[in-house]
């Protein structure tokens, strides 16, 4: 018996020993292709980590309400108005209130015309914060204005074509 463990035990190290020392070479175009995979993965990886970084670093737009007064004041020249809604726990939301666990910050404006201090654009944005609400708010005049100027600039080059 005490034979045919040492025998059993002598198997495995001969097999662990083959299996540790030997080795294949791979193909030549196999190692380039592994090598190229490795570089395209790193690359990818800086790219996502200076995205991340830039993206964490960027200025916020609006930390509290003098800044919102003083963007929308310059995004808004005719005028705006803002309304805040702040919902507590338990408390009934409109049926578009985005779900969420914590109590609801909705934020409702108005920017009127020059002309007839009509209202223009009405909205409402719904955040967690007051701060992120107002910065949604300046966000969303924002875009107004770069797709306003995309129409103004598309119009001018005779691009834009409303009734195809």
């Amino acid at each position: 018996m005490h034979g045919g463990v040492m025998n059993s035990v002598g198997g495995a190290l001969v097999l662990a020993s083959g299996v540790q020392g030997g080795h294949a070479t791979a193909p030549g175009y196999e190692t380039l292709l592994i090598g190229l995979a490795i570089a395209a993965m790193s690359v990818a990886c800086v790219l996502i980590a200076i995205h991340l970084r830039r993206r964490s670093n960027r200025p916020r737009q609006v930390s509290d309400q003098w800044q919102a007064l003083a963007v929308m004041g310059e995004l808004c020249p005719h005028g705006w108005q803002a309304q805040l809604t702040l919902y507590g726990w338990g408390a009934p939301v409109p049926d578009d209130a985005p779900p969420s666990r914590t109590p609801l910050v909705e934020l409702e404006w108005k920017q009127f015309d020059e002309e007839s201090r009509h209202v223009v654009v009405a909205r409402r944005v719904w955040a967690p914060t007051i701060e992120r609400a107002l910065e949604s708010m300046v966000e969303d005049r924002q875009t107004d204005l770069t797709l306003e100027q995309i129409e103004q600039q598309a119009a001018s080059d005779g691009e834009l074509r409303w009734n195809d």
